[in-house]
């Protein structure tokens, strides 16, 4: 991913936070247009309370006409209760499109990373950039952007209201003959002086926060990464029921807790440091405002005292000359933030933008349903990105209709790469792959995928219930659920639960939830690949946790179930594979042999031959 630390002109500025702006309107549409009528109906309450409070001490001072008196106090009343219902209700419907917002945020990231490529799923870099954006999101990002850019409406709100109450404020003059500072503290100028002041804490705002928003940035990058490596001893490890027995008998505590203690330093030092900058960021700021609102006083104070307006014209001019330093100050400090959360909405952005670079086609599989599909590979190659070895080289194979096929071979021989080639989870660096003499890129790609039923060697299961985890679905068929569940063997232990189908499974998020053991898991995965009904059914090592004879008995009953279907077993364990009609012995990523369980070990020199042998010593009964 591309480094978001470069420069950006100000067009590039604009244009992040606009793509933002547009982006969060998708969640709620209507969410930034009611925060924004909440913005102006509060501030224009605080503007007629302002002005009608000031010009009914005016009026009680001096003429105190009693026919104004009732005019202004109904004027005063009737207005800000219009405005706090108005008030009140573009509130409510913010808030609740606020909350919404927070989680279609997430929604939407999620729907990114289920459409994005599977190489970069499965890129740690890649994952580690989500976790960050979901960690950094109450400090930068989508809500953050949305929340500055509404409070800027709210300062240049206030900031005109508080410039109209002011209008008459440069002209208003003692009339009593003032000289030496006197004169000048009266006069238009020192105003002026005073509103230029202004300006320049705003400016000074500006970069201050500028500087130490991008500082805080720097930190917060770093949080994640220690953060996970937190969360991996106490949500990972620790919660994992199957690390119980380890911990205990390897005596593993000292060990978790002092990685913890050291992760946990880090993270506390990095809180300490943004805390430390937002303090000095904040106290900086408040110190100006501080000093401004100081002089405001004391200068407004003194304009009255000489006479240049009574006490209603003191309520009329302190607050909103110290409101439009503070909305000044603050509109400046939300514009750096602006900017500052560029850096994040960036790392969001680089995130949606990875591209897909994986061809999906539009051609539509052929529904057939005597499942003839045949696929071959033509001089396939394959390197997974970020090395320059191959991990598949030169493959030249067949798949014919209701072949049985067992992919026999030592730990990274290419096994497992090639049934994702096959199910285009990678595309070949080299070569092609064809469906019925297509190339499977011209496929749409999801309708491809519905060819194919793998159980891969880590496999994962939901903690939700039976049912939904064969069927991958919140809706399935019963009748199909317990057939499958029966074909795999699990039928029985599924009917002893007590819900049934909708025992959840594990005690993840209910308490009545059923803790499987692996075989029953491996089991419930090999339900859910029979439940699919697929063309193609692939078992890439998911029985490692049974025995050689419970292995073999659920590849021969799963045999029995294909029927029709092409069905492509990997397998450490020989013996459990010499019922297919063909074994395929890789080697270095290469396809080295090719045949029959007999036909292959005719040839003793070969690697099949090497392995049979090897392992069948220890099955081999012992004589005495």
């Amino acid at each position: 991913m591309k480094s978001s630390e470069k420069s950006r002109t100000l067009n590039q500025e604009i244009n992040l936070i606009i793509r933002g702006l547009k982006l969060f309107s998708t969640f709620t549409p209507h969410f930034i247009s009611y925060s924004i009528g909440y913005s102006f109906f509060e501030s224009l309450s605080w503007f007629l309370n302002i002005f009608l409070a000031a010009e009914l001490v005016d009026e009680v001072t001096g003429e105190r006409s009693l026919q104004r008196l009732i005019i202004l106090l109904c004027l005063l009343a009737f207005s800000q209760v219009v405005l706090m219902v108005l008030c009140k209700f573009c509130y409510n419907k913010a808030r609740v499109g606020d909350l919404i917002s927070k989680q279609w945020t997430e929604v939407y990231l999620n729907n990114k990373s289920f459409s994005m490529d599977y190489k970069n799923m499965e890129d740690p870099k890649i994952r580690l950039e989500r976790q960050s954006i979901t960690k950094n999101a109450d400090v930068g990002g989508l809500n953050i952007l949305v929340n500055t850019f509404i409070e800027l409406f709210y300062d240049i709100f206030q900031i005109i209201g508080g410039l109209i109450l002011l209008s008459d404020f440069l002209v208003k003059r003692s009339p009593k003959i003032l000289t030496g500072i006197s004169a000048f503290a009266d006069s238009s100028l020192c105003a002026v002086c005073f509103f230029i002041l202004m300006v320049a804490a705003a400016v000074g705002s500006y970069f201050i926060s500028e500087k130490y928003g991008k500082k805080i940035y720097t930190v917060q990058r770093r949080i994640p990464v220690v953060e996970r490596m937190m969360r991996y001893y106490t949500d990972d490890y620790l919660d994992d029921s199957k690390s119980c027995k380890d911990v205990h008998i390897f005596n593993q505590k000292n060990l978790i807790l002092k990685s913890f203690e050291n992760a946990f330093v880090n993270w506390r030092e990095l809180n300490k440091q943004t805390a430390e900058i937002g303090l000095k960021k904040g106290a900086t700021n408040r110190i100006i405002t501080g000093s401004l609102v100081t002089i405001i006083y004391l200068f407004v104070a003194f304009k009255a005292y000489v006479g240049a307006f009574g006490l209603g014209g003191f309520i009329k001019y302190v607050e909103p000359l110290e409101r439009l330093m503070y909305c000044v100050t603050h509109f400046a400090e939300s514009t750096a933030s602006l900017k500052s959360n560029n850096l994040y909405l960036e790392k969001v952005f680089e995130y949606i933008d990875i591209p897909t670079d994986m061809h999906y086609g539009t051609i539509p599989t052929e529904k057939r349903m005597d499942n003839k599909y045949d696929i071959e590979f033509h001089n396939v190659s394959f390197r997974y990105p970020g090395t320059d070895k191959y991990a598949i080289k030169n493959l030249n194979l067949k798949f014919k209709v209701g072949d049985r096929i067992a992919v026999v071979g030592m730990n990274g021989s290419g096994k497992t790469t090639m049934i994702k080639l096959l199910c285009r989870l990678y595309d070949p660096t080299e070569g092609y792959i064809t469906l019925n003499g297509i190339d499977i890129q011209k496929y749409d790609y999801e309708d491809y995928l519905k060819l194919f039923s793998v159980v891969f060697q880590d496999f994962k299961l939901f903690s939700f219930s039976v049912g939904e985890n064969v069927a991958a679905s919140i809706d399935y068929d019963e009748e199909k659920v317990w057939s499958s569940l029966e074909k795999a063997g699990m039928l029985e232990r599924v009917k002893a639960m007590p819900k049934g189908l909708k025992t959840p499974v594990y005690k993840d998020f209910e308490e009545d939830g059923v803790e499987i053991s692996g075989g029953e898991a491996q089991k419930l995965a090999i339900a859910r690949a029979l439940y699919k009904d697929a063309a193609f059914v692939i078992l890439d090592e998911p029985t490692a946790s049974l025995d050689p004879i419970a292995e073999h008995e659920i590849y021969s009953r799963f045999n029995d179930m294909v029927k029709d279907k092409t069905a492509v077993y990997i397998s450490h364990r020989l013996s459990s594979c010499r019922f297919c009609d063909r074994i395929l012995v890789f080697n270095n990523g290469q396809l080295i042999q090719d045949g029959s369980h007999e036909n292959l070990l005719e040839n003793s020199d070969g690697k099949y031959s090497e392995l049979w042998n090897a392992q069948a010593q220890y099955y081999a009964e012992t004589k005495v």
